[in-house]
């Protein structure tokens, strides 16, 4: 990760070092400064401190937060500018592509993940209060219960799921407090907080999904999203 621009880098490093030690679910980094510039190095075991990094962003507007990983088959890289995700980028084993959209209550309206087939995609989708899995083929939609999806449609919601998703069911104090801060009810099923710091700035939407995920999308949308 690294933090450039013409402003308070030594500000910005001794309010990031602060809040670090505050957070219970800090990461452990290193720290390689040359002039003008910071930079941080993470082997995070739960992902980089995106609500961290958003924060102290929000107070040193004129620096440039970049942010580049390689985790679990997944590269990406994201800017943050004033607290807000500007830029991101991923590039997942297997053709991957996600959907998220978030109300302004932090209400959950669709979570999506597609992963490419030869003859369309498969995928997992969440709501705040129902999910289902899918396959897209020679554009019809299968839609699967969440009852016996098989180890191949299981295994890349689970992933999915970690990153980006909690439950009602979890304890998660950090995620209960940073939502209480946030002013949002905590529903069935809930986006990270530290997704929701980024997209808070960015319409609260973000999306990877290639042409054929866009529309396997669309057909969720018709048949799933639009049925009670």
């Amino acid at each position: 990760m690294r933090i450039s621009g013409a402003g308070r880098l030594a500000d910005f490093r001794e309010r990031l070092r602060w809040l670090m030690v505050r957070d219970a679910e800090a990461e452990d980094y290193t720290e390689h400064h040359a002039e003008g510039r910071l930079e941080y190095r993470f082997e995070p075991k739960k992902g980089i401190p995106f609500p961290v990094l958003a924060e102290v962003s929000g107070d040193f507007p004129e620096l440039r937060v970049e942010a580049e990983w390689d985790h679990d088959g997944v590269r990406g890289r994201a800017v943050i500018e004033n607290g807000r995700l500007i830029e991101e980028h991923r590039v997942a084993a297997g053709g991957q592509g996600i959907e998220v959209a978030v109300s302004d209550d932090g209400h959950l309206d669709l979570a999506l993940v597609v992963q490419k087939r030869d003859d369309g995609c498969i995928g997992y989708a969440a709501t705040s209060d129902r999910h289902t899995f899918f396959r897209f083929a020679r554009g019809d939609l299968t839609l699967i219960g969440p009852e016996d999806p098989g180890v191949e449609l299981e295994d890349m919601a689970l992933g999915f799921v970690e990153e980006w998703l909690w439950y009602d069911e979890e304890e998660a104090p950090i995620e209960r407090a940073r939502y209480a801060d946030y002013g949002f009810p905590v529903r069935g099923a809930n986006l990270r907080s530290e997704k929701l710091a980024l997209l808070r700035g960015s319409g609260m939407r973000h999306s990877s999904l290639d042409e054929t995920g866009r529309t396997a999308c669309e057909a969720l949308q018709r048949q799933w999203l639009k049925t009670p």
